[in-house]
């Protein structure tokens, strides 16, 4: 192969499973203080990308734009490093899952993310590749009542109550995710957070409550070049939704209680595997060492077959550039 690929060519060949110049690559992280509004978060993202210049930008938006028209509210402390607060949650008890209605996704706050997706394709332009974060109807669902204990319980005591809160919020998302393609955005990067994992909802539980809900969000997206699913946290369950409509599928590859790159690699029916990298080294100083040995020991465990290197999750605020240009210069063979 003597001319470099184009980043979409790459990617391309990746979860076709065929040869590349290098391995597609891509980190992210959040911007606390530019992330309230679309215009400076856009900003912070294509500098960020420019900066790195990765295959593909994951358009990470404030992580709880999902569950604010529903009526949570957060405050932000206006220091770079620090987590926003949660103020007001939309569901306190379990009965109050029954009254989330629809949405109208041409509104706020999915009309700023629209704005964001826009704001990002203009200033990158139609080359680069964007994914848009969505989260999944029961990830959403327990974020409205402030985390996965609550929503365990509701699933306990009013199961009915949940799955209708369930049905609103996958209509929603469903309008949701055909805007963001309209906008610009090539796919979607599907994030389950706490709710596809095993420290709080059973396999059984999750086929009932999460799997035919994301499945229809997902079908928005068919067709999409590219849409990945981040199968999040702990002892999640990256195996059992390996059959999920997606191009590639992403782990925390380094939490011990998941599965390998080695283990995934024949268990995921084609689709590309993204990971590899421990982002808890990003921010640590002199990592560069063993993050370039994570990089070597990921492409063993895939024996020469193409995947997209990246970290396990989002990196921390407070990571260090020179680990982010060990890894690029790995990839890269620079």
């Amino acid at each position: 192969m003597t001319e470099p690929l184009s980043k979409r060519e790459r990617l391309t060949r990746v979860v076709q499973g065929r040869a590349v110049d290098h391995l597609p690559l891509s980190l992210w992280r959040h911007f606390y203080v530019e992330e309230t509004a679309a215009a400076p978060l856009a900003g912070a993202l294509c500098g960020w990308h420019r900066r790195f210049d990765f295959d593909f930008l994951k358009i990470n938006p404030r992580a709880q734009y999902h569950t604010e028209g529903w009526g949570c509210r957060y405050g932000y402390s206006g220091r770079p490093h620090v987590k926003p607060q949660t103020l007001e949650l939309a569901v306190a008890q379990a009965s109050d899952y029954a009254a989330i209605a629809p949405l109208d996704a041409r509104q706020w706050p999915f009309s700023e993310m629209l704005d964001l997706i826009g704001l990002v394709r203009r200033d990158l332009g139609p080359d680069e590749v964007l994914l848009m974060t969505v989260f999944t109807p029961m990830s959403v669902a327990l974020d409205l009542a402030g985390g996965p204990e609550a929503l365990a319980a509701a699933v306990r005591t009013d199961p009915g109550a949940v799955h209708r809160a369930l049905r609103a919020i996958t209509d929603t998302f469903r309008d949701f995710v055909r805007l963001c393609l309209d906008a610009g955005a090539d796919g979607l990067y599907f994030a389950t957070t706490h709710a596809a994992t095993a420290e709080h909802f059973t396999g059984e539980q999750y086929e009932e409550f999460g799997r035919p809900y994301d499945l229809e969000v997902l079908d928005e997206a068919d067709g999409a070049f590219l849409n990945m699913l981040h199968v999040c946290k702990a002892s999640c369950y990256v195996r059992e939704l390996a059959d999920y409509p997606v191009q590639a599928i992403h782990w925390d590859t380094y939490e011990p209680s998941n599965p390998t790159l080695a283990e995934m690699r024949f268990a995921c029916d084609g689709r590309a595997l993204a990971g590899g990298l421990d982002r808890q080294l990003f921010d640590q100083p002199h990592a560069e060492p063993q993050l370039v040995e994570q990089l070597r020991q990921a492409r063993a465990m895939m024996g020469g077959w193409p995947f997209i290197a990246a970290a396990g999750c989002t990196l921390p605020t407070e990571t260090l550039e020179e680990n982010i240009d060990a890894v690029i210069a790995a990839v890269r063979g620079e």
